[in-house]
């Protein structure tokens, strides 16, 4: 999405991609913010959160210690990480079998830790509150966050369905899914330093 501006830039902290993501969102009242925030905030200690932290630090784990083996044996490092992302592919198949797949969700954003950016069909207002549902490729992990609203401005070049361009940032999001949040804009940015190198001439 070459003609999205980026948003805000006091959240230059997070690095942000370029990306397709899953996406469903809608607007709050005070209440409804209140109740999801803690809904949001009590999630980090239900069976899912946990898991979700136990699978991050296990990978963690895996990739330092292969890291160290690579300093003696590249070989054996090289054949770790190739088993690590079979076991990552079949894992990512089997999340995105469970989540139910829906076309019309898809949408092209400017992400990063601290918010996101897409084209919208309807206009909201600045600081309103957006709950927002969100799933990440090829992972199939699923997020959940409360997002206010930086800015939506009409876009005239943009397509007729979706002109508005809606600026979030996230204001509640668990330290869970915010930390595999930033694994998956870490693992874009590397994806596209390889292609950008092996399109190199020699």
């Amino acid at each position: 999405m070459e003609h999205m501006p980026e948003f805000n830039s006091d959240r230059r902290e997070f690095f942000r991609i370029n990306d397709t993501v899953y996406i469903e969102f809608s607007l709050l009242n005070n209440d409804q913010e209140k109740d999801l925030a803690s809904t949001i905030h009590e999630a980090q200690t239900d069976e899912n959160g946990q898991q979700k932290q136990n699978l991050s630090t296990l990978q963690t784990s895996i990739t330092h210690l292969i890291d160290q083996i690579n300093q003696s044996d590249r070989e054996v490092a090289r054949a770790l990480r190739l088993l690590d992302d079979k076991i990552n592919l079949i894992t990512h198949s089997l999340q995105r079998l469970h989540n139910a797949e829906d076309s019309s969700k898809a949408v092209e954003a400017n992400l990063s830790a601290g918010g996101i950016a897409f084209l919208s069909a309807d206009k909201y207002d600045s600081k309103s509150s957006i709950e927002i549902k969100m799933e990440l490729r090829p992972s199939g992990t699923t997020l959940h966050a409360i997002a206010n609203v930086i800015a939506c401005n009409k876009i005239y070049d943009a397509p007729e369905n979706t002109p508005y361009h809606l600026r979030l940032v996230f204001s509640h999001m668990s330290e869970i899914d915010r930390n595999l949040l930033v694994r998956h804009t870490l693992s874009r940015q590397a994806e596209e330093l390889r292609t950008k190198s092996a399109q190199k001439p020699d």
